[in-house]
């Protein structure tokens, strides 16, 4: 963004002396400030509840990574545990839930402001996506890939518990988005009548609706974001992908420019969003795609110049702000180290 040149103007006896303002930078993507590389690793998920609170959750090492923005710098949260996170939610300060899995083992923790703590997942399957609301609402899923078969889970009095909700037959969930206590989402496919389907789940807080998007096809629901009471953007199918808007009433879809394929999506903070398209094997600067939707118009950008070929994990806007920051890792000598930028 830009903001208007200032000029402060002196007046002596006839003379008018002008003294411009330094302009503030365009917004670009950049390389996030305080980010030191300690072992080798990548981030994969994402959240901020404020300029001043963030989390972001991956693998270094053997270990679970936890790294806590607080509006200054990035720091490290020590901790024993050793999965890989499959989700991150954050409602506030005292508020946070990761659920991820080690082998055939799931594992779910919960944050109380303090500590992190592993609290019981109780299954069937293992964690497949995680949010939360700040009004402290917090939804898992999970799908048994040998089985079949999925789980929709709450959090309730400290604890998951079972979410029954009115899932159409042969149903594989891929995500969940949480606004509110009445403005949950879930997306997926669904099968019927021998035909795949995108599957989007509305709840209102009283009854769960299932939303008609598009026709017949094998494309899941891959990700959603809710950006206003009833109201969602989300990607639909992991191959030339589509970004799908549910105004509140019917359903906008879009085929992403050059076929391109998308792993997921945050709000750009002024009604559109910024997408994370899959790049290629040979990249050194990672691929940004933006909707404007005040404009009706696709952008692209791209990420700092790396030394090394980026792959990034996740995206997330900072609320309140046009600011959005995204995580993953840096393919380098062989190895993959943690990665963090920032569009400012």
């Amino acid at each position: 963004m830009r903001r208007a040149a200032a000029f402060t103007a002196v007046l002596v006896g006839a003379s008018l002396v002008v003294a411009p303002v330094a302009q503030a930078a365009p917004a670009k993507w950049r390389k996030m400030a305080g980010v030191k590389t300690v072992k080798a690793g990548a981030l994969n998920n994402v959240e901020f509840v404020s300029a001043k609170l963030g989390w972001a959750a991956g693998k270094e090492g053997d270990k679970l990574a936890l790294w806590k923005w607080n509006g200054r710098k990035w720091s490290r949260v020590a901790n024993d545990f050793a999965f890989a996170p499959a989700g991150l939610a954050v409602a506030g300060p005292k508020r946070a839930w990761i659920t991820g899995v080690e082998l055939t083992a799931s594992h779910a923790l919960y944050y109380n402001g303090s500590a992190w703590r592993e609290v019981a997942f109780p299954g069937p399957g293992v964690p497949v996506d995680l949010a939360a609301a700040p009004d402290g609402t917090a939804v898992s899923v999970a799908e048994d890939p040998f089985r079949g078969g999925n789980a929709v889970h709450r959090w309730k009095n400290g604890r998951w518990t079972r979410w029954k909700v009115p899932l159409p037959k042969n149903t594989s969930l891929s995500t969940v988005e949480v606004r509110a206590k009445n403005d949950v989402w879930l997306g997926g496919t669904y099968s019927a009548n021998k035909q795949f389907r995108s599957l989007l789940m509305h709840w209102n807080g009283k009854k769960w609706k299932r939303l008609k998007v598009g026709g017949v096809s094998n494309k899941a629901i891959t990700q959603i974001v809710a950006d206003g009471p009833g109201t969602a953007w989300a990607l639909r199918g992991a191959t030339a992908t589509s970004l799908v808007r549910w105004t509140g009433k019917r359903v906008v879809e879009r085929r992403l420019p050059r076929e391109l394929g998308a792993l997921t999506l945050t709000s750009d903070g002024l009604g559109g969003v910024w997408i994370l398209p899959y790049s290629r094997s040979d990249a050194k600067e990672t691929p940004y795609l933006r909707w404007h939707e005040r404009d009706s118009l696709w952008d692209f950008a791209s990420g700092p110049r790396r030394d090394g070929v980026p792959g990034l994990g996740d995206i997330e806007n900072i609320p309140g702000t046009s600011r959005v920051v995204s995580v993953g890792g840096l393919d380098r000598n062989d190895k993959r180290y943690p990665i963090v930028e920032i569009y400012r």
